[in-house]
């Protein structure tokens, strides 16, 4: 992971180094997300796209990163056989809620937007910009990991993000 997107987070949201120091938010390094990544790298990648979609559209920067890291605080392996009944897309969303409230505090308007991540698989609709913006940087950074795995398209693909996201060369 580039030490630019962390240095971007904290500051874009002065809360991000928090999040991102916390043993909590740490342990996502263990959990697998999207084949080739892990859950850590994942929250950080679409905490930078909330921070760019904030800075695009007036929404707070704050809230935005905040989601971006929280909305998969959630310690299950989905690759292998554990208690939760159903599939993680249906309850990861609830359950990262609520960690993320207990361990970090989150309003109304954040609670929701996390619980909205997973739409159309969840129940919860998007209700606010916050909400619709985490759904769509999930996907597309889910999008973008996916495609790591196509190696002729690795390069090219984070060579784009950090050019034209954080802007670097």
């Amino acid at each position: 992971m580039n030490r630019k997107y962390f240095d971007y987070l904290e500051q874009t949201a002065p809360e991000a180094a928090a999040i991102l120091e916390s043993r909590s938010f740490r342990s996502l390094l263990h959990y697998p997300r999207h084949i080739y990544t892990n859950t850590y790298a994942h929250s950080v990648r679409v905490a930078v796209c909330m921070a760019w979609l904030a800075a695009r559209s007036g929404a707070d920067p704050n809230s935005a990163v905040k989601v971006g890291l929280l909305h998969d605080l959630c310690f299950v392996d989905y690759t292998r056989k554990n208690d939760h009944p159903g599939l993680y897309c249906f309850y990861h969303p609830e359950e990262a809620a609520a960690n993320a409230m207990r361990e970090f505090g989150l309003t109304r308007k954040e609670a929701r937007a996390i619980r909205a991540h997973m739409f159309p698989l969840s129940v919860h609709l998007p209700s606010s910009k916050l909400a619709f913006q985490l759904l769509l940087a999930d996907k597309v950074v889910a999008l973008y990991e996916v495609l790591l795995g196509v190696h002729f398209l690795r390069n090219r693909v984070s060579h784009f993000a950090a050019r034209r996201i954080i802007h670097t060369r």
